[in-house]
């Protein structure tokens, strides 16, 4: 939509504004980590060239671990039930990567595939995403193999490109991006210079000489379908725990059980994050269990990616 700069030195006033009117998620320190929170001092979020990517995604402030569904009651002979609000504050998610921002085009359609999940959507209606380009990678990213960028937009309301220590062009991408800068006018420049395309070339050079060439996946569903009885599920499986770990990291991963909580007269049913890796994830009331081994659930994680 529009393109403008930012110095370091109005970064402050632009975030001072946008806390003013919306709850602020950005990266904070954790002890020795960085993880993405809730800001009340600007002042404690974490300068971009002081870390990689933050510990978590900000998927838990979509998708929260646990949250209610609804409320019941029980007054004489008759039960009163009360949904939960999904009403919820203006929130701006600042410093995320692209690859975290590159989610939500996948959980936007996973959510609204054949259900409209209420939950996620008042809360994406209400979110604004404000990414920031990689200048550098760790040796475990792999956005490029999967189609993606250190400079990606998918997701992203605004994506800041650093261009100096100092300064960062502002690629508006949305009109929630436009109205979030409208907050702080005076905080932004009009771009004058360059081509954006090699700015943030540039910007990227460090984190793509390091990072991995796209992944040939044509052929992959097929494959996996082929393949569903492969031995080499089982081979594979033998070095997961079952933890979960993994699913609860990556921010399209989106398994969640409900269950309900509470007594006979008062209580609430509430929806929990589960993971495919566990077993009590598909365990039946009859107690069988279609997936029954490691290799199985493990089997299932990939192919929920890349198949179906």
């Amino acid at each position: 939509m529009s393109i403008k700069t930012l110095q370091a030195t109005d970064l402050p006033a632009f975030l001072s504004a946008i806390q003013a009117s919306h709850r602020l998620i950005a990266p904070v320190r954790d002890g020795d980590l960085v993880t993405l929170g809730p800001v009340t001092d600007p002042a404690d979020i974490v300068p971009a060239a002081d870390y990689i990517n933050p510990r978590l995604s900000f998927k838990e402030f979509l998708f929260p671990k646990s949250e209610p569904i609804l409320r019941y009651g029980r007054g004489g002979d008759a039960f009163d039930l009360t949904d939960a609000s999904t009403t919820f504050p203006p929130t701006v998610v600042f410093g995320c990567r692209p690859c975290d921002a590159a989610s939500l085009p996948i959980m936007d359609a996973l959510y609204n595939w054949d259900y409209k999940d209420e939950f996620w959507n008042a809360r994406r209606e209400t979110t604004t995403v404000v990414a920031i380009a990689c200048t550098r990678a760790d040796e475990s990213c792999f956005c490029t193999a999967l189609g993606g960028s250190p400079s990606g937009t998918a997701g992203a309301d605004i994506l800041l490109v650093p261009t100096a220590p100092d300064a960062y062009l502002a690629e508006v991408l949305t009109d929630r991006g436009q109205a979030l800068i409208a907050l702080a006018p005076s905080a932004f420049g009009d771009h004058t210079g360059g081509d954006l395309t090699d700015d943030k070339q540039a910007a990227s050079q460090p984190a793509l000489d390091l990072l991995p060439p796209a992944l040939d996946l044509d052929g992959i569903s097929q494959w996996l379908a082929d393949h569903f009885e492969d031995e080499r599920w089982a081979a594979y499986s033998h070095k997961c725990l079952g933890c979960g770990c993994c699913t609860y990291l990556c921010p399209t991963c989106h398994c969640f059980d409900i269950v309900d909580e509470g007594g006979y007269k008062h209580g609430q049913r509430r929806k929990n994050w589960d993971a495919c890796q566990f077993p009590l994830c598909t365990l039946h009331a009859s107690g069988h269990n279609p997936r029954p081994d490691q290799a199985a659930r493990w089997r299932q994680r990939l192919e929920h990616k890349f198949n179906y």
